[in-house]
């Protein structure tokens, strides 16, 4: 029979219920902390996105700034030799790290060509090129420099071509002299625009527009992501425009640290882990302190307070049973103990108690309870024994185990007695203390009779 401790389980299931909500809460907060980078990271995409759109819008116009000083150069100067060409085209791209080369075209046939090794170009008639004609023409209408299309090199490399109309008669553009085309390194724009580097972290894609918003070519990038983008820009230049899209295959925390994600894992774990060590040692603490103050700390038996409770609770049961659940209490008294301390010593007869326990323990139920509650004296509960010759046996069976063998202590074999009384439960009883009284008279009866 054991001490109740009801207070176990329900401390432990609370316990467990803190884990879970804590728990719970720890990824609820990991799940917003999750929230709150993924917007803050998907915020800075969208600004670097646009600061590129600005990169690119500011480094196109400033690239056709240069390249509108030829129709002034033109209409002042009509005919020139190709020293001075050269010189103007070489002036004009040494201040531009985009322009790879400019074709002059007087009356719409390319004459002038630099750097020189594209004067394969020299004769062509841009009326025998549709695709180039219709930028020419449309230039000529807008009366302004005009991005038309792409061109492919040789080398890989592709050019954004800008097309400049030259009239001899400006502002009043009536008297058109031909055209200017201009090659921009589509490369070297996108790399000092960041085009290059922020593609490192997203996929971008870069297609021109035409009048209806509809995609026409494809600047950068594989397709048009505009439907799965999570920003995009408009890139405007002069009768010209773009659309740069940003997309991200795993999501924005797939580029952020660990421990800027687990920050809340990190610190609420952590915080867990503490509270249970601290709740286990709390309990360990407890449980020994528990036990040490219900146990006998030389026998390790059930003390006076343990055993006190478990026969008040079977003397309980027993009033409310009326008289079907019956037990018997025994009062074990060592005899002449203290002469076994004087003779041997202490420490020898701490022995003979531990001997005593144990001894007692081995003749007994698994259901029947021992313990020590004085100096030499024990208490035993035996439920389910309703008749005395029961009890009787019980006590016989005792004092054998007890008294037959003697002690082997330190070369010394010491024998010792004990007295032992007994009483049954009876409904009359009104309280413990009668049953506990009958047992001691029986003890000292027992004790009188070895004296005699």
């Amino acid at each position: 029979m054991r001490f109740r401790r009801s207070w176990h389980r329900p401390l432990t299931l609370c316990f467990a219920i803190l884990i879970v909500i804590t728990v719970a809460c720890i990824e609820y907060m990991t799940s917003l902390q999750h929230q709150y980078i993924s917007q803050i990271e998907q915020e800075n995409a969208k600004e670097e996105l646009s600061i590129i759109r600005a990169k690119l819008e500011s480094l196109i116009i400033s690239d056709i700034y240069l390249v509108n000083s030829l129709p002034v150069v033109v209409a002042t100067n009509r005919e020139f030799r190709q020293e001075q060409w050269e010189a103007i085209a070489e002036n004009i791209i040494e201040r531009s790290s985009h322009i790879n080369a400019i074709l002059l075209a007087p009356d719409d046939v390319v004459e002038y060509v630099y750097p020189n090794h594209h004067r394969r170009f020299i004769g062509s008639d841009y009326r025998d090129r549709p695709e180039a004609w219709s930028a020419v023409q449309e230039a000529k209408v807008v009366e302004e420099a005009l991005i038309s299309d792409i061109v492919h090199f040789s080398s890989g490399e592709r050019g954004l071509v800008a097309r400049v109309p030259i009239f001899t008669d400006p502002p009043f553009n009536q008297n058109y002299w031909g055209v200017a085309s201009v090659v921009i390194g589509l490369s070297n724009l996108l790399r000092d625009a960041g085009v290059y580097q922020l593609s490192k972290h997203y996929r971008l894609s870069i297609v021109s527009l035409d009048s209806q918003q509809q995609a026409v070519s494809q600047i950068f990038g594989e397709g048009d992501e505009h439907a799965n983008a999570f920003s995009s820009e408009l890139v405007h230049f002069p009768h010209g425009t773009w659309r740069i899209s940003s997309t991200i295959d795993n999501g924005f925390l797939s580029e952020t640290d660990w421990y800027q994600l687990n920050g809340a894992r990190l610190i609420g774990y952590s915080s867990l882990f503490m509270l249970c060590i601290a709740f286990a040692a709390v309990y360990f603490l407890y449980h020994q302190a528990n036990q040490r103050s219900l146990h006998d700390e030389l026998t390790s038996l059930p003390n006076r307070r343990y055993f006190m409770f478990t026969l008040k609770r079977q003397f309980s049961m027993a009033q409310r049973s009326e008289s079907k659940e019956c037990f018997a209490l025994l009062n074990i008294d060592l005899d002449k103990f203290k002469q076994i301390n004087d003779r041997y010593g202490h420490d020898a007869g701490d022995s003979v108690l531990k001997a005593v326990g144990l001894r007692v323990q081995q003749a007994l139920r698994g259901s029947d309870v021992v313990a020590r509650v004085g100096g030499d004296e024990f208490l035993v509960l035996l439920p389910r024994v309703r008749e005395e010759s029961n009890a009787k046996t019980i006590v016989a069976n005792v004092a054998r185990c007890l008294c037959d063998e003697p002690l082997d202590y330190d070369g010394h074999s010491i024998e010792f007695s004990a007295s032992i009384g007994y009483a049954m439960y009876q409904p009359e009883m009104a309280s413990v203390e009668d049953i506990l009284r009958e047992a001691d008279d029986a003890m000292y009866q027992d004790k009188l009779r070895d004296t005699k």
